[in-house]
């Protein structure tokens, strides 16, 4: 993502025929030209009798026609190509009058040189409206044979009836699942209302429809009239069953149960049955609407996890993206990470969940804008988006038949409960899943990890002699010294098999180390993880710390009285501000912070630890119950709603709880943490083996039109997030498992989609964003680094680099490898270390009072030992594994030159 220097929109779209419309021809290529012309780096264009055939002889090829006078207008456009292609998978079709980013959809080519069909769905076209195909990216041999259009004209019989305003009576029906409480009135059909914790947050529509053909048009039974029973509520569970006949005299029955589903859930199981053969084209599962009559259209937050994340602001707003895009309220199941939604407010939550198995329509409006009841719509209803429905569209376009005789039944649960923001929805979304979802799979294992990002360091375009650029991308991003890429790559050395392999990989780290410049320039990196190990690995620690020292203390300068970055525009480039109510965000703020803390940890010094502790301090009071954004400000707006935000912050939490033992930062890093799980596919969003964990990185669209990034996995900023996951798991004692494996699977899923051995410029990289549907990888090809950051804990083993606290006292210790059993008594402090490099390697230690302590390495040995009575710091040379023993007041281990290395 952030890194793309082209245009990415919607994918194609796959439906079938409405009703009985045909789509109608626009071009038949095998008559002739018809007015296409090659506009640039096509060559030879041609008629055949297959069709337009040409060659793509360059970079963004395409063709484009005149004015297309039988294009349909005033509805969606459903356009049909056929075409084959031998170039590659990136294609393209732009539209209108004037061709421009906004108006385009990018579609996924199948470059096999065989004929294919493609469906792309465009947007309401208007008159002397032109196409332009851009068939491929590079070059090629392309033939089209024809262009069909197709209206999508909705079927409805008017406006949806609006909410009806109806009375519970006396003494409702209930069900309890704690605080939460559906009281149904058992009188109509869709009359219930959702308390919690005393008050009530949601209404059911009261004037329910179903949209059915009767003969042959649409028409809407109204289920308000229905004959209506409610049986007595048995064991916490509420049956109604409503009854009506329609007009062409089929009887139709629906049943729903309601019954408690643990603290805070109510499961929701609704039926319909008809005794005669029938087609429906709207049946609203369920209708609930937030605040009506109560708090109304506010609200403090509200979630649709992947496409929606708000604080007290309305949702398909173009804050972040502009156009037909910026529509969110019906979206493609795929673009959701989780079947869930969620409105806040008053210190409760209420949602609600279901099976994306079922492929219901998740409607979705806040405030609700298109029954105007004066709260926030969350809805169920069938059909889904697909090949009956279109995103965004109320009117489906398609019917589906039911059996006469053959109950359909759909599943959903209410939730409802405390809290001040989403995080407690979310957490409850996951506790109903039963956790987590199984970690991906890698074919192979772990050693097809490690062979994997192996060739990315030595064999991809990445690497030129020594250098490494940070994604592969044109002639952007040129090879620069690195000295992240060495320690990398000497880890994978360690833990290859293929002897050949790793002597490839030690020689790879050397030419690296040669080629830094200056010598000891440990903060050169081409990843987007960058942890200080490269001094434990090579040396020269103090004019590194003294580095990062120097840079933090300067760093600090640009906070302001309240601990905040402002965001200025920067000349030549868009206002990124201009859409968000403030002129600051926490990933803004955050991501500048985070180096300082950094610095505090692997210093010690204990001004700037106080200095950056206060900076924390008071964007954690500014930025408390917000939603995590603004961490991109290189192209998306600081408005936009961003994962790496919320890896940015929690990082910074982490930092300090490790600085300060205070709870009140490990009670922050959790909340941050959670602000990031929306942002992840918790659910399997296609039938396919890549989609869990894949993260998408902000809700909205690069300089707001394109590429635009809902649904299109940008793993490389869940992986910074996953880094700071991964530490947190480390650090808190009661759900450290829970972050360990959503760290995991996160860094497993990067793996999936990192390209593979095949694609020799590519291979071992990171791709910038990842097709769902197609299971493609596509894009700038980013360093492993970004993957390698925590895959040894991915597969359970040593890690690159630790960092932690030595509680009780104030000692941070550092190492190359994994921290294990720290033991204290009143003599000395022993702590297991299983360092991963096998030669030798330094730990540090900062924040040690003099004297300097004593030390041995049991099961390995000290070779020299660094000690700073002015910066308290201890540096020690070891050799191997084992218990290292700080014994206060003794004398100093046996001093051995280094190595030189």
């Amino acid at each position: 993502m952030r890194i793309m220097p082209f245009v990415f929109l919607i994918g194609a779209f796959c439906l079938g025929t409405t009703l009985a419309r045909e789509p109608a021809v626009l071009f038949d290529f095998t008559q002739g030209a018809q007015g296409w012309v090659p506009a640039h780096a096509v060559a030879n264009m041609r008629v055949t009798s297959e069709g337009l055939e040409f060659d793509c002889v360059g970079e963004d090829p395409y063709i484009h026609s005149g004015p297309v006078t039988n294009l349909p207008q005033g509805n969606r456009v459903l356009l049909s190509i056929r075409m084959r292609s031998d170039a590659d998978p990136v294609g393209e079709i732009f539209f209108g009058r004037g061709f421009t980013p906004q108006n385009s959809v990018r579609f996924t080519v199948n470059d096999d040189g065989q004929w294919q069909e493609y469906e792309v769905l465009l947007p309401a076209q208007e008159e002397g409206a032109r196409l332009r195909i851009d068939p491929a990216a590079g070059q090629g041999r392309v033939a089209i044979a024809w262009i069909k259009a197709l209206e999508m004209k909705p079927l409805k019989a008017g406006e949806l009836a609006r909410p009806a305003v109806f009375d519970l009576g006396a003494q409702p029906r209930t069900v309890r699942a704690g605080d939460l409480v559906l009281a149904h009135g058992g009188r109509q059909w869709d009359g219930f209302a959702v308390r919690v914790a005393d008050e009530e947050m949601a209404r059911s529509h009261g004037r329910s429809q179903l949209g059915i053909v009767l003969n042959g048009e649409p028409a809407y039974l109204d289920l308000a009239g229905a004959k209506f029973e409610a049986l007595p509520e048995t064991n916490g569970t509420l049956s109604v069953t409503a009854r009506v006949c329609d007009a062409e005299g089929a009887n139709w029955e629906f049943r729903r149960k309601f019954a408690a589903r643990g603290d805070g859930a109510i499961a929701i199981e609704t039926t319909i049955v008809a005794d005669q053969k029938r087609e429906i084209f709207h049946l609203p599962i369920l209708t609930l609407f937030a605040g009506q009559g109560t708090f109304g259209e506010a609200k403090t937050q509200a979630v649709l996890p992947g496409v929606e994340y708000l604080e007290n602001e309305p949702s398909s707003s173009e804050a972040d993206v502009r156009g037909e895009r910026a529509e969110r309220r019906i979206v493609e199941s795929h673009k959701l990470c989780f079947p869930l939604m969620s409105v806040v407010a008053n210190g409760r939550y209420v949602g609600l969940v279901w099976d994306r198995n079922e492929h219901p329509a998740a409607v979705f409006d806040s405030p609700d804008r298109i029954f105007q009841s004066g709260g926030h719509l969350m809805g169920l209803w069938f059909p889904g988006v697909g090949e009956r429905r279109l995103e965004n569209e109320v009117a489906a376009f398609r019917p589906w038949a039911i059996a006469a005789n053959v109950p359909t039944t759909f599943t959903a649960t209410l939730i409802g409960g405390r809290g001040e923001t989403v995080n407690p929805a979310v957490e409850q979304y996951v506790k109903l899943s039963g956790g987590l979802p199984p970690i991906p799979e890698l074919e192979g294992g772990f050693d097809a990890a490690v062979k994997l990002l192996a060739h990315g360091w030595l064999d991809s375009a990445l690497h030129e002699d020594g250098i490494w650029r940070h994604a592969v991308s044109g002639t952007n991003f040129p090879a620069r010294p690195a000295a992240d890429a060495p320690g990398y790559m000497l880890w994978l050395a360690e833990h290859t098999s293929d002897e050949a392999l790793a002597g490839r990989l030690r020689a790879g780290a050397e030419r690296g180390l040669e080629r830094l410049a200056p010598a000891g320039n440990w903060e050169a990196h081409c990843s987007h993880v960058a942890r200080p190990f490269a001094p434990l690995l090579f040396g020269r620690i103090e004019p590194y710390a003294e580095r990062r020292l120097a840079a933090a203390q300067q760093a600090l300068a640009a906070f302001d009285e309240q601990g905040l970055i402002r965001y200025r525009p920067q000349a030549g480039k868009p206002d990124y501000g201009a859409t968000h109510w403030e002129d600051h965000a926490n990933g803004l703020s955050a991501a500048r912070l985070e180096p300082v803390l950094e610095a505090a940890v692997f210093t010690g010094d204990e001004q700037l630890t106080k200095a950056a502790l206060a900076v924390l301090d008071k964007q954690l009071e500014v930025y408390r119950h917000t939603v995590p954004r603004g961490a991109q400000t290189w192209e998306m707006p600081l408005h936009t709603p961003d994962i790496l935000a919320s890896g940015r912050i929690l990082a910074c939490c982490n930092l300090a709880y490790q600085l300060t033992a205070d709870q009140k930062y490990l009670d922050a890093a959790r909340h941050w943490a959670w602000t990031g799980v929306s942002l992840v596919y918790l659910d399997r969003p296609a039938d396919s083996p890549v989609g869990l964990y894949a993260t998408t990185a902000v809700l909205g669209a690069t300089n707001w039109t394109a590429p635009f990034w809902i649904g299109l996995p940008v793993q490389w900023c869940g992986l910074v997030y996953r880094s700071a996951l991964q530490d947190l798991a480390r650090l808190d004692p009661t759900q450290g498992d829970f972050w360990g494996q959503l760290a995991t699977g996160i860094t497993r899923s990067g793996l999936q989609q990192t390209f593979p051995l095949e694609d020799r410029e590519r291979q071992g990289l990171l791709p910038d964003f990842f097709h769902l549907r197609a299971q493609r990888s596509d894009g700038p090809a980013i360093s492993p680094g970004t993957v390698q950051a925590n895959l040894p804990e991915a597969f359970g083993k040593t890690p690159i680099y630790t960092s932690q606290r030595l509680s009780p006292g104030e000692v941070l210790l550092h190492v190359p490898g994994r921290i294990g059993r720290i033991e204290h008594n009143d003599r000395d402090v022993r702590i297991e270390i299983d360092g991963w490099y096998s030669k030798p390697y330094w730990v540090r230690l900062v924040r040690v009072p003099a004297p300097s302590p004593h030390v041995e390495l049991q099961g390995g040995r000290v070779l020299s030992t660094e000690y700073s009575d002015q910066r308290q710091t201890l540096n020690v040379l070891v050799e191997g594994q084992g218990t290292l023993v700080l014994s206060l007041g003794g004398k100093t281990g046996e001093a051995v030159a280094p190595s030189n290395r």
